[in-house]
């Protein structure tokens, strides 16, 4: 199941709870918490610590894998930090990337910042 809003998780860990044949009392006893806070956690996650809700999937034994599709490309569609550059782009939008020997894209080099401090030394 692909996961894109809060309401995603809610509904997610709801049907894993159900499909294990418990009830938000039995989840709540596991995690140490209440029924109401299984109800708001499935109702509306965004009022949940995400830390609670890794701890409440960890419980229910859901794996998460985080990929950034962007990253994966290999064909040079991609830029640093997974952002895109469309292919319709003008001319003198260029990608991050650069194609190395070995066939792989890599990021360019960033310049080298310039300290300028204003509290330089009085000659």
């Amino acid at each position: 199941m692909r996961i894109k809003t809060p309401k995603d998780v809610g509904h997610y860990i709801a049907s894993t709870r159900k499909a294990l044949g418990w009830s938000q009392t039995d989840l709540a006893t596991k995690i140490g918490k209440d029924q109401r806070f299984v109800s708001r956690l499935e109702n509306d996650p965004t009022s949940v610590s995400f830390g609670t809700v890794l701890m409440v999937l960890n419980v229910l034994n859901i794996n998460i894998d985080m990929t950034n599709q962007n990253t994966h490309k290999t064909d040079g569609t991609a830029a640093a930090g997974g952002q895109r550059i469309p292919q319709n782009a003008p001319k003198g939008v260029k990608s991050p990337l650069r194609k190395v020997e070995s066939g792989k894209f890599v990021s360019k080099p960033m310049r080298t910042p310039v300290v300028v401090s204003k509290n330089k030394a009085k000659e």
